[in-house]
C-alpha cells in the first residue's frame, strides 16, 4: 500500500527538491560576490579571462588610495580593486585584471605591476575563464 504523507509532511523527494534548490541557490549566491563575476557582468568577450591578484603593500603606512591609482593607470584591464585587511594595520588589495587567454597573460600581468611605489608582491590568487 503506498504511502501518503499527511497535510503539512512533504514526502522524500519533495525535500529533496528543496534541498537541491537551496545548494543551488547559495552556490549561486557565494558566486555573484567574485571580482571574476563582476568582470563577467561588464560585457567581455568569451576568450577573456579575469585575473584576480593579491598585492601586498611595503607596510601598514603605503597609501592605499595612491597605489590603487598608480596600478589603473599603469596596469591595463584593471576592472576592480577592494581593499582586503591583513592584520596589525596591513591592508592587501586584491585587484581583478581582464585580458586575452593567451599564453604569458598571468606573467605580462604582473610584470606590469613593476615600478609601483611602496608595492612588495603580486600574486596570482584566482583565474577564471569568463
Amino acid at each position: 500500500m503506498p504511502h501518503f504523507p499527511s497535510a503539512g509532511q512533504p514526502n522524500s523527494s519533495a525535500r529533496t527538491a528543496v534541498r537541491l534548490s537551496t545548494a543551488v541557490h547559495s552556490a549561486e549566491s557565494r558566486a555573484s560576490n567574485t571580482h571574476a563575476r563582476n568582470a563577467a557582468s561588464r560585457g567581455h568577450n568569451m576568450g577573456d579571462v579575469a585575473i584576480i591578484l593579491k598585492v601586498m603593500p611595503e607596510s601598514p603606512e603605503v597609501d592605499l588610495e595612491k597605489m590603487q591609482a598608480d596600478i589603473k593607470a599603469k596596469v591595463a584591464g584593471v576592472n576592480d580593486i577592494k581593499v582586503e585587511p591583513i592584520g596589525f594595520g596591513l591592508s592587501a588589495l586584491k585587484v581583478a585584471v581582464v585580458t586575452k587567454d593567451d599564453e604569458g597573460a598571468e606573467d605580462k600581468i604582473k610584470a606590469s605591476f613593476e615600478g609601483i611605489a611602496g608595492l612588495e608582491s603580486v600574486e596570482v590568487d584566482g583565474l577564471t575563464l569568463l
